[in-house]
C-alpha cells in the first residue's frame, strides 16, 4: 500500500519540534494510526544520565518497524552520540550509532557507515530515525539563524512558514519543512514547542489525549498543501494557442508494434488531428517540435497506483500519462478532480479500485467490514461514486468472495485483488477473480493453504520455495490454462521483489538503483534496507526465487495471459524498471510496450481514446530520447510529456521536487 516504508521514513524525518530552552522534558506519548485505525505508539521521555529515549513500534499487516533509541545532545543543539536498535519495516535487524568527539562526527547503521570532520554544529539525520530525534532537530531549527540547519551526512534543513493556529480552542502552530522530502511536509507543535502532531491521509502521530483532532489538522494542512500543488500546476503546465506538429519522428504504432521512421504527428486542442509522412505540409499556426532521432508513444500506463498529489508530477516527468488506483482513501475523488482541471498536475486516473478487507490484526489499511452484508454495500458505495472496479484484500474470509464477486459482477465491477489467506488462487478465480494482484499470489497457489498469507509469510515463504517451482509440469501448465481459459489479467508488480529478495542491508535497492544519483541526499538513503532477513547461506536460493518470478511473467505471456505493468512503488521510475524487467524476462522489448499502452488501454476500456497514436484519439503522447523498442532503458529518457494537449517539460517537472533529469 503506498510504498508504505518510504512514506514513513519522509514522515518521520520531518515530523518534530521541542522547546530550545534547558527545561525538563517531560515524558510524551503519542498514538500512531494508519488510515485512520490504531495501529501503533511512541513514547518520548529522558533519563537520569540526561539522554533522550524514545521507543516507536507500529503494525502494519504483520509489518512494522520496533524502535529503540537514546540520544545526548551538546550545547549547540545537535547529537553527540546516539543508538538505534530494532527491527525495521519488513522486520529485518536494525543497529545504528553515531558519535562526535575531538571534532569528528562518526556514523555506522546496517545500511550505511562514514565520518567527517566537524565543529559539532550540523545535525545527524539518522537512517532509522523516530518522531524523537527529529523533534530535537526542530528545536534545533527553531533556535538557529534563518531557521536552517546543516545536516550530516549532507544536506540542509530549513522551516520555510511558520503559523498560529487555534483548532478547537488549542494554540497550535503548524510549520512547513523543506529539505527532506521532494515536496514540503507539515508539522504541529503545541503551545511548549513540543510535537503535537504528524498527520496525512496515511500515516499520522498524535499525542495519545488528543486523537479527536486528527481530522480538522488534516483538513488545515490538507489546504496548505492544495496551495503548493496549485502553484506549480500554474507554473508548470503549458497549453499550446494553436496546433502543434511533431515532426521528424520515429513512431511507436502501439497496434503493430512496430517503429515507423520519418512521421509527423499533428495535435489541435486535446486531439491528434492527423499523423502523415514527414515531408507533409503543416498548418500555419502549428508551433514545431523537432523529433529527430527521438521516438513519440502513446503515453505508458501503470496499472497499480496508490495515487497522491506529489505523485502526479513522478507519473508525468516519467511519461507515465494513465494510472489505475489500486486502493486509496476517499480523498482518491477529489485528487482525481485536481488532476483532470489541473489545479494539480496528474495522469489520467482511468481505474478507481475500491478497497474491502475483514477486520482482524492484519486487516490492510482502508475499509474493513465484518460480514458479507457489510462488504455488498461496501460495492454499491464504491459504484455509486464512480469506482470501476473492487479490490479485496488477504483477511477475506474465502467463504465471503462468491458473494462479493457476484455484487461487483452484477454492477458491472471488476473483482480483483489478493488472494485471500487459506485459499488458493485457483479456487478464487473459480469464485469470481477477474484479476490477481501481485505475483507472489501466483507462486503461493502452489504451496499451501495453510500459510497464514495475512502476514509477511506471504513474501517470506515466496521467497524461500519459488525457485524450485516447475514451470514445464502439468500442475503449474493447467494453471496457466486456467487463467487464460477464465480470461484472469495479472498485475505483477515484479520488481517490487527484487529488492526484497535479492539486496542486503548495505546495498542499494536494484529497483531504483540506476537513479539514486538524481534523487535528493536525504532521500537516496530510503532506498537501502529494503529486503527480507536472508538466513544465512541462503542468498543465492532466494536470488533464483525472484528469477522464478520473472521466468513466470515469460510464461503467462507466451500462453496469452494478459500481463498489465503495474508497480506498487515509486511512481515513474519504478514503471521504468518493471518494463525493463520484463525484457529481462524474455518478452521482447516492442512487445513489453505494447502491453504499457494499447494492453492497459484494452483492459481499461479506453482503447477508443488513448493506448495508440492514431487520428481522433486523445493527445496523450511521450516523446523519449532513442528507440525503446530496440533498448528498453531508453524509455527512462523521457524529453517531452503531452497530456490531453497539454505540455509538461520532464525536466522542469524533476526540479520542482529536487531531482535531476537525465541528461
Amino acid at each position: 500500500m503506498k510504498h508504505a516504508l518510504s512514506i514513513f521514513l519522509i514522515i518521520l524525518l520531518v515530523s518534530c519540534s521541542s522547546s530550545d530552552k534547558k527545561e525538563a522534558y517531560a515524558s510524551k506519548d503519542y498514538n500512531v494510526y494508519m488510515r485512520g485505525n490504531l495501529a501503533g505508539k511512541h513514547s518520548s521521555t529522558m533519563d537520569a544520565e540526561g539522554n533522550y529515549v524514545f521507543s516507536f513500534e507500529y503494525n502494519d499487516r504483520g509489518r512494522g518497524p520496533e524502535i529503540e533509541e537514546k540520544i545526548k545532545l551538546n550545547d549547540k543543539g545537535s547529537i553527540t552520540s546516539l543508538k538505534i536498535s530494532g527491527v525495521n519495516y519488513l522486520k529485518d535487524t536494525i543497529s545504528e550509532v553515531f558519535d562526535y568527539s575531538a571534532e569528528k562526527a562518526s556514523w555506522k547503521s546496517t545500511s550505511e557507515q562514514g565520518s567527517a570532520v566537524s565543529d559539532g554544529n550540523p545535525f545527524y539525520a539518522s537512517v532509522n530515525s523516530t518522531l524523537g530525534d527529529t523533534e530535537l532537530l526542530i528545536r534545533k531549527l527553531l533556535a538557529s539563524p534563518n531557521h536552517s540547519v546543516e545536516l550530516l551526512p549532507s544536506g540542509t534543513v530549513n522551516i520555510a512558514t511558520i503559523e498560529d493556529v487555534e483548532v478547537e480552542n488549542k494554540a497550535l502552530r503548524i510549520l512547513e519543512i523543506t529539505g527532506f522530502g521532494l515536496v514540503p511536509s507539515y508539522i504541529w507543535l503545541d503551545a511548549d514547542d513540543r510535537v503535537f502532531a504528524s498527520v496525512s491521509s496515511w500515516l499520522t502521530i498524535i499525542e495519545s489525549e488528543n486523537n479527536e483532532l486528527m481530522g480538522p489538522l488534516l483538513e488545515i494542512q490538507t489546504e496548505k498543501e492544495n496551495a503548493f500543488f496549485r502553484s506549480l500546476a500554474q507554473e508548470l503546465t503549458e497549453t499550446p494557442s494553436g496546433a502543434v506538429a511533431i515532426k521528424n519522428v520515429n513512431l511507436f504504432d502501439s497496434n503493430t508494434g512496430e517503429t515507423l521512421p520519418n512521421r509527423t504527428v499533428v495535435i489541435r486542442g486535446n486531439t491528434i488531428e492527423a499523423i502523415f509522412p514527414d515531408d507533409a505540409s503543416l498548418p500555419d499556426d502549428a508551433t514545431i517540435i523537432d523529433g529527430a532521432n527521438k521516438t513519440l508513444l502513446p503515453g505508458l500506463f501503470d496499472n497499480h497506483c496508490h495515487v497522491q498529489k506529489e505523485d502526479g508530477l513522478l507519473h508525468l516527468a516519467a511519461g507515465v500519462t494513465s494510472i489505475r488506483d489500486m486502493a486509496n482513501s476517499m480523498e482518491l475523488i477529489e485528487i482525481k478532480k485536481e488532476f483532470d482541471s489541473y489545479t494539480s498536475i496528474g495522469p489520467r486516473i482511468v481505474t478507481m479500485s475500491g478497497f474491502i478487507d475483514q477486520k482482524g490484526p492484519f486487516a490492510g489499511p482502508g475499509l474493513t467490514i465484518t460480514n458479507v452484508d457489510e462488504g455488498l454495500k461496501a460495492i454499491q458505495d464504491f459504484k455509486d461514486n464512480g469506482y470501476q472496479q473492487i479490490k479485496l484484500y488477504s483477511s477475506i474470509d474465502p467463504s465471503w468472495v462468491k458473494p462479493l464477486a457476484q455484487k461487483a459482477h452484477d454492477l458491472d465491477l471488476k473483482l480483483s485483488g489478493h488472494i485471500p489467506a487459506h485459499m488458493l488462487a485457483e479456487d478464487a478465480i473459480k469464485d469470481g477473480f477477474d484479476e490477481i494482484q501481485h505475483v507472489n499470489m501466483l507462486v503461493l497457489n502452489f504451496l499451501s493453504d495453510t500459510i497464514d498469507t495475512r502476514t509477511p509469510l506471504r513474501f517470506s515463504a515466496v521467497a524461500e520455495h519459488a525457485h524450485a517451482l516447475d514451470l514445464k509440469g502439468e500442475e503449474f501448465k493447467s494453471f496457466v490454462n486456467l487463467l487464460k481459459d477464465k480470461g484472469i489479467e495479472i498485475d505483477p508488480t515484479v520488481s517490487f521483489f527484487e529488492g526484497m529478495f535479492t539486496s542486503k542491508a548495505d546495498e542499494p535497492d536494484p529497483q531504483f538503483e540506476a537513479i539514486l544519483d538524481r534523487l535528493p541526499i536525504q532521500l537516496q538513503r530510503d532506498f537501502y534496507s529494503v529486503g527480507l532477513p536472508i538466513p544465512k547461506g541462503r542468498e543465492q536460493q532466494f536470488k533464483d526465487s525472484f528469477q522464478k518470478l520473472l521466468d513466470i511473467i515469460y510464461e503467462l505471456h507466451i500462453n496469452g495471459v494478459t500481463i498489465l505493468p503495474g508497480t506498487d512503488a515509486m511512481p515513474g521510475f519504478a514503471l521504468h524498471k518493471e518494463l525493463e524487467n520484463y525484457v529481462r524476462a524474455g518478452i521482447p522489448a516492442n512487445e513489453v510496450l505494447q502491453l504499457a499502452t494499447i494492453t492497459s488501454a484494452k483492459n481499461t476500456s479506453m482503447d477508443d481514446k488513448l493506448g495508440s497514436i492514431e487520428k481522433g484519439k486523445l493527445a496523450d503522447l511521450i516523446l523519449v530520447d532513442g528507440n525503446p523498442s530496440e533498448n528498453i532503458s531508453d524509455i527512462r529518457r523521457v524529453v517531452l510529456t503531452i497530456k490531453d494537449g497539454k505540455i509538461f517539460n520532464p525536466k522542469s517537472l524533476y526540479e520542482s521536487l529536487g531531482i535531476k533529469h537525465f541528461e
